[in-house]
């Protein structure tokens, strides 16, 4: 009988500290692997090694590229590489991210799962949106156990929430009960409970490099594409139901739960309008400037058709920077509405003031004799 000994754990934001107490209350015999990915900048340095050694009884490090498991150890997902796992050792790959993340939980408990099924301990804690969802229900469909953090125990509850609703978790505990935990299944037998996979259709790995998936791939494992595109890549995604857990997959490897397509998407929008921003506002300067070199010349005509190109740029660019300055605030398409009608009426010239009437001497002797 195999035991229970490779447990891994996804974390984003919040869930450091959730980490901290699980790590500390770890044996220092603990005979188990400890895999970690935490969401991170990619250009960081890296300093959750350093942190976690300090207040743990095991050795704690960056995984490193075609590491052998060990028991009694902790290893964690370097800055912008996704951690895998293989029969006996750690892969780091820079490939696709997932959910907007690269490390990302999903593929180190995917991986984790179909490799060593009834020996795997999932656990997602505080974090925003579903990232971990998918990957802990793999972990469950190959005999796993899933472990979750309480809800209310968390920082940001929506990664726990997600998976408690897509998933049918074995445990939901506050971090301070998770270590007790760990030490106690990593003390049983993996078959204890009578766990069996399933049998489940070979799918492509999207973190292996020598698993290309083209486009008819595609096709044929998950029908038609959806109609909708990657935000990492542009390319279509498929839409994949994987029991209870919906996904988006493009071709290429990228993945994403509905939310954080969502989020991606809004990203995507974001940066959209600020580049239009930015065209326009360039666009202003260089009609501005040629109003001004068609002025000099004397073409008084030209010139302000330039100038009226310039305000039609200028007044786009502002109804723009009112929707994207309005987006978030609680009233909605109404006071977008307003801030782009103030934009407008403050972008247009102002009217020219009335003509005095011009003053004659005969126009002076006719009120005279009126006056008379």
């Amino acid at each position: 009988m195999s035991q229970r000994d490779i447990v891994v754990i996804g974390a984003s934001a919040g869930g450091l500290q959730a980490l901290s107490t699980i790590v500390e209350a770890l044996p220092a015999g603990l005979r188990a692997s400890i895999l970690v990915v935490m969401h991170s900048s990619s250009n960081g340095q890296g300093v959750l090694p350093q942190i976690l050694e300090r207040i743990s009884s095991l050795p704690a490090a960056f995984a490193v590229d075609g590491e052998v498991l060990a028991h009694a150890r902790i290893y964690i997902a370097p800055p912008d590489l996704q951690l895998i796992v293989g029969p006996d050792r750690l892969a780091l790959v820079h490939g696709p991210r997932e959910n907007g993340f690269r490390p990302a939980i999903d593929p180190l408990f995917r991986t984790a799962a179909r490799e060593h099924g009834p020996r795997v301990i999932g656990i997602v804690l505080s974090g925003a949106l579903s990232d971990g969802t998918y990957g802990l229900s793999l972990i469950k469909h190959y005999g796993g156990v899933a472990v979750v953090q309480e809800p209310s125990d968390a920082v940001i509850p929506s990664m726990p929430q997600s998976a408690i609703r897509y998933v049918d978790v074995d445990h939901v505990l506050p971090a301070a009960e998770i270590g007790p935990l760990i030490a106690r299944l990593t003390s049983e037998s993996a078959d204890e409970k009578g766990r069996t996979a399933m049998p489940r259709a070979k799918e492509p790995e999207p973190q292996d490099a020598s698993e290309e998936t083209e486009v008819r791939d595609m096709n044929q494992l998950y029908g038609r594409p959806s109609g909708l595109t990657c935000p990492d890549c542009g390319g279509a995604l498929w839409e994949v139901q994987d029991g209870r857990v919906l996904r988006y997959q493009c071709h290429v490897g990228h993945q994403y739960a509905p939310e954080n397509l969502e989020a991606g998407q809004r990203d995507a929008i974001d940066s959209a309008l600020w580049s239009a921003v930015r065209v326009l506002e360039e666009h202003v300067e260089l009609k501005t400037r040629m109003s001004n070199r068609a002025a000099a010349n004397g073409m008084m005509i030209v010139s302000r058709g330039f100038a009226e190109g310039a305000r039609d740029a200028r007044r786009q660019a502002q109804r723009i920077r009112a929707v994207l300055f309005n987006t978030e605030n609680g009233d909605g398409a109404k006071q977008v509405d307003s801030a782009a009608r103030r934009a407008h009426a403050a972008a247009q010239p102002a009217p020219p003031k009335p003509a005095k009437p011009a003053r004659t001497r005969s126009g002076a002797r006719d009120r005279k004799k009126a006056s008379l």
